[in-house]
């Protein structure tokens, strides 16, 4: 396939373009600048361009999958965009991919991700992902262990007034993700001043895990997760997807969806191929919604 039939196949709003996939990853070179003038394009893009504009969720995967990190400056501008448009384009997939996509295609430098977690405009769940995708790069690479420990110190005097619990308690995680036990005061503070709010997570929560990796040395609760782990295969990641399934793509053509724009509908049953395995009650939502479990469905 050329690339413009590639681009031409993952435009369709059809079953999964396994073909075309498989046809992108033989041909990485002649694609990679496709997909970044792809992204310059959504730099300026309006929310109703988007319905034509249907190939961006491969294009976000398979550059993790190739760990190009030619894309790591465009998506962090991209990700910056106000929180409408964001949802426009990606949907669940703030949730369920960003976090493991900047790890992917992460160049080396910290400041991008910096940007987006100060940023008060940003998508506030886009910006509680961005903590795990800091830890995910800290464990990759002890030596920017130092600055990201630094970062986190300092949060709290960077940050502004309207960052919300679901950063904050990113922020938490990610603290417990990287054993700092020397920041246990903050982060009792960030919840005796209501940042983080009983109905959201609990102290104990955060201190279960610090310990778990202070105890073994690593945090296995964290990396665990498949939400926490690299992208290797956009296939097999997205083959399970409610959206490519049968019975989604018969309910569309016969128009019995409410949204049809969508690759991880939110109408119907939450869990629909959107997530696999154990769900822990601090684990994002399988729905999608970018709460926790508990506060979600679980209730």
């Amino acid at each position: 396939m050329t690339p413009t039939e590639i681009m031409a196949a993952l435009e369709g709003n059809g079953p999964l373009p396994r073909e075309a996939l498989e046809a992108a990853g033989q041909s990485r070179d002649a694609m990679v600048p496709v997909f970044l003038d792809y992204i310059g394009k959504l730099q300026t893009a309006k929310i109703g361009d988007l319905d034509r504009m249907d190939a961006f969720v491969f294009i976000f995967f398979l550059l993790a999958e190739w760990r190009e990190t030619r894309a790591y400056r465009p998506l962090a501008k991209l990700l910056r965009r106000d929180p409408e448009f964001l949802d426009a384009l990606l949907g669940d997939s703030i949730t369920e991919a960003s976090a493991r996509v900047m790890a992917g295609v992460f160049d080396g430098d910290l400041q991008p991700l910096f940007d987006i977690l100060l940023d008060d405009a940003a998508d506030s769940f886009l910006r509680g992902e961005m903590f795990d995708t800091l830890a995910m790069v800290a464990l990759e690479n002890p030596d920017l262990r130092p600055r990201i420990s630094q970062f986190l110190i300092d949060f709290f005097d960077l940050t502004g007034t309207l960052t919300g619990e679901e950063v904050w308690w990113s922020w938490a995680e990610c603290i417990a993700a990287l054993g700092l036990a020397n920041m246990d005061t903050a982060v009792r503070a960030v919840f005796a001043s209501g940042l983080i709010t009983p109905d959201h997570s609990r102290f104990e929560d955060f201190t279960e895990r610090l310990q778990a990796t202070v105890d073994a040395g690593r945090p296995d609760w964290f990396t665990g997760l498949s939400s926490n782990t690299l992208i290797t295969d956009t296939i097999t990641e997205l083959e399970p997807w409610y959206c490519f399934t049968p019975e989604y793509l018969a309910k569309k053509a016969a128009g019995r969806l409410n949204v049809v724009s969508s690759l991880m509908p939110r109408s119907g049953d939450p869990f629909n191929g959107v997530f696999t395995g154990k769900i822990g009650r601090n684990d994002p939502c399988p729905c999608g919604s970018g709460k926790k479990f508990k506060k979600c469905c679980l209730q």
